[in-house]
C-alpha cells in the first residue's frame, strides 16, 4: 500500500503544478515549505517555517512575530492549522483515487528551522532558560535565599486574594533536591511568604538579554542540577 501512497503523493504534486486552484493553500514560499515523509506505518505532511525572534499566539490562533533586532511585527496565519489542512487535502485526494488509508495513517507536523526562535503561549506560558536570582526587598530575599539550583529542585507559587483584589503577598513552596534519587523530595516542602512585587531574574534560552518576571506571574519553577 505504501507504494500507492508514494505514487499518489508524486502525482498530487505534479497535478498541483499544472491544475492548482484556490482551494489549495499556496504555502511554498521562502519561509514556509511543505514536504512529505512516507513510511510503512505512517505518512506525515511536514511544514517547515523559518522565523526568528519572539512569536506569540493570538486568541484566533494566528502568530505574531517580533524580530529581536528590527523590532518589526509580522503576522502569520496559524501554521498548525495550515499543516492540518494540507494533510486533509492530500488524504481526500488519495481517497478519491481509491487509496484506502488506515485511521491515523496520515498526520501533520510543523518544524521551526531557525534556532533563534522562541514561542510564547498566552495564558499558558512556558519559558526555558537559566534561573539567576531574585530581586526585591532585603527581607524577602533573605526568605528566598535557599532557593538555588544547587539546593532546590522545584518551587511553587501560591496566590491568595480576598474580595477579588490582587494579592500583596505570596506563599512560596519549595523542596530541596534529593541527590540520592536525582529528584526533588516532595515530602519535605518548605514555605515562605514574600511580597508579590518580588521579581525573578531569568536568562531565556538563546536570548542575549536577561529578563525579569514578577513572582506573581509565575506558577511554578523547575530547576535542574
Amino acid at each position: 500500500m505504501w507504494i500507492e501512497v508514494i505514487c499518489g503523493v508524486i502525482l498530487y504534486k505534479v497535478l498541483r503544478m499544472f491544475f492548482g486552484n484556490d482551494d489549495v493553500l499556496d504555502i511554498e514560499t521562502s519561509d514556509f515549505n511543505a514536504i512529505f515523509s512516507v513510511a510503512t506505518r505512517e505518512a506525515v505532511v511536514i511544514c517547515v517555517k523559518n522565523l526568528a525572534g519572539f512569536v506569540s499566539v493570538n486568541a484566533d490562533g494566528s502568530w505574531l512575530c517580533i524580530s529581536e533586532h528590527k523590532h518589526k511585527e509580522e503576522h502569520h496565519p496559524n501554521p498548525v492549522a495550515e499543516a492540518k489542512q494540507q494533510a486533509s487535502i492530500l488524504e481526500a485526494y488519495l481517497e478519491q483515487r481509491g487509496v484506502s488509508l488506515p485511521e491515523g495513517y496520515l498526520s501533520s507536523k510543523v518544524i521551526i528551522s531557525n534556532p533563534k526562535f522562541r514561542l510564547e503561549l498566552k495564558a499558558s506560558k512556558y519559558v526555558l532558560g537559566e534561573f539567576l536570582e531574585f530581586k526585591g526587598k532585603n527581607e524577602d530575599i533573605q526568605e528566598l535565599q535557599y532557593i538555588k539550583r544547587s539546593k532546590v529542585g522545584q518551587m511553587i507559587v501560591q496566590k491568595t486574594s480576598m474580595f477579588g483584589f490582587a494579592p500583596t503577598r505570596l506563599q512560596v513552596l519549595y523542596c530541596f533536591r534529593d541527590y540520592r534519587t536525582e529528584a526533588s523530595s516532595s515530602s519535605e516542602w518548605k514555605e515562605v511568604t514574600v511580597r508579590s512585587s518580588t521579581e525573578v531574574v531569568f536568562q531565556p534560552q538563546n536570548a542575549k538579554k536577561v529578563r525579569k518576571f514578577k513572582l506573581s506571574a509565575i506558577t511554578s519553577l523547575t530547576l535542574s542540577a
